[in-house]
């Protein structure tokens, strides 16, 4: 059994968990939830909720989530022998909810008790409109992995992709765990290159609506769209500063594809690259003082950092054909692809303080286009390893490879949301 302890925080009268120091997962037992006014759709929402949680629990990586603790009718054991079978099974600590449907209004009551003394050790109430309900699921996770770690879970989070199914490129958007897939584009044309904004609410991406490569701006709150940069020739892989107020991108304006600093609106700010070489894929630091991006200057593709004035620009040194880096949320590791003369595609690491690269993919056919959770604790990434191209999560150590979902068509370019408050 994992061990826990439970520390007493008495600011907001909260109660933190912490995951033991020996880094192994907490076992945790999720009860049956009961339906509190055995409403049809109580019991329906009920039986919902817990198999999101559930499955949330699993894939952050941080629990095991302990089954069969029951051969009989859960529901009607007194408490304290459900401690105990929960003890039995390897549970330290138990996850029991009550759900009711009020008017279209959902109701979750949660408690988590210590399997051990029987005391409460985290409750927590939750309301929203029933057809929020995963959610609602997915807020009640994120609040279990921050109790246990201090850090916000990564439940609320989605992914955007490009997909081919219709013949044309189109963008969709999915929820982390692979579930509500949702169609974003309908132009009939090329849209590329999606990024979230720092506050999950506007989604830049190219798109050849206007048969140019001009970059476009999704808002997702008001379901609006319009224009940002549509100068003649490449309008492209642009990406938001930490703070949402500025764009880098790049654009070729009849010249060498260089890489410009934009603000929201269009208005170029600042050209930040000037040469006779291509520049592209760039990704801020998450300071916003630095960039790292792709230049063939030295013949081939590869990795380079520099402020974001321009100044301070310096190789990183790899060994292959490199593209699409991206900034890890915390700052210490930059993922990218690589290949290899007469190779394939795979996912690297770069590791900025020792300078090490770790190889996360490892000869699977072509893995590109990696984009790191909010959390920094996952990347997902296209892969044709099964013929076509489909989507992909793992862990950063390059383990529990998933397929985010089964969709007809070949999918491109995911880009990893931060979490979401709605």
């Amino acid at each position: 059994m994992t061990l826990f302890f439970a520390v007493a925080v008495y600011a907001r009268n909260d109660v933190y968990l912490s995951l033991s120091a020996t880094g192994k997962r907490s076992d945790i037992a999720v009860e049956y939830f009961i339906a509190a006014d055995e409403k049809a759709d109580s019991v329906k929402y009920a039986k919902l909720l817990k198999k999101i949680i559930e499955n949330d629990l699993i894939l952050s990586r941080y629990f095991n989530v302990i089954q069969n603790a029951f051969e009989g009718d859960e529901s009607t054991t007194a408490f304290k022998k459900k401690l105990f079978l929960w003890e039995k099974r390897g549970a330290s600590v138990l996850l029991t909810a009550s759900v009711s449907v009020d008017s279209d209004k959902l109701v979750l009551e949660t408690k988590m008790f210590d399997v051990v003394s029987g005391e409460i050790i985290w409750k927590r109430n939750y309301k929203n409109e029933a057809l929020n309900y995963r959610y609602m699921a997915h807020e009640v996770s994120d609040e279990i992995v921050r109790k246990f770690t201090g850090e916000m879970g990564i439940a609320r989070s989605k992914i955007v992709f490009v997909n081919d199914s219709t013949r044309f490129k189109e963008l969709y958007i999915i929820d982390y765990d692979g579930c509500n897939l949702h169609r974003l584009t309908k132009d009939s044309k090329i849209n590329i290159l999606p990024k979230w904004s720092p506050n999950g609410e506007q989604i830049i991406y190219t798109s050849y609506l206007y048969n140019n490569p001009d970059l476009f701006v999704l808002n997702l709150v008001k379901n609006r769209r319009s224009i940002i940069s549509k100068y003649q020739g490449l309008n492209a892989a642009g990406s938001f500063s930490p703070d949402g107020k500025k764009i880098l991108l790049t654009l070729s304006r009849g010249r060498y594809p260089n890489l410009y600093l934009i603000n929201t609106s269009g208005e170029i700010l600042q050209r930040i690259t000037d040469g006779s070489y291509i520049d592209t894929s760039p990704s801020f630091a998450p300071n916003g003082r630095e960039i790292v991006f792709i230049s063939d200057r030295p013949g081939y593709p590869q990795l380079y950092i520099m402020n974001v004035d321009g100044g301070n620009i310096r190789r990183l040194t790899t060994s292959g054909f490199c593209d699409s880096p991206s900034w890890s949320p915390h700052g210490d590791k930059i993922v990218f692809t690589m290949r290899h003369p007469e190779g394939n595609y795979d996912l690297y690491v770069y590791d900025l303080p020792t300078a090490n690269i770790t190889k996360l993919t490892n000869n699977q056919r072509n893995n590109e286009n990696p984009t790191w959770s909010p959390d920094g604790r996952f990347v997902t990434f296209c892969s044709n390893k099964s013929d076509k191209g489909e989507i992909y999560v793992m862990a950063i150590d390059g383990s529990g490879i998933r397929k985010l979902t089964e969709i007809p068509g070949t999918s491109y370019s995911p880009s990893w949301s931060p979490v979401l408050t709605r």
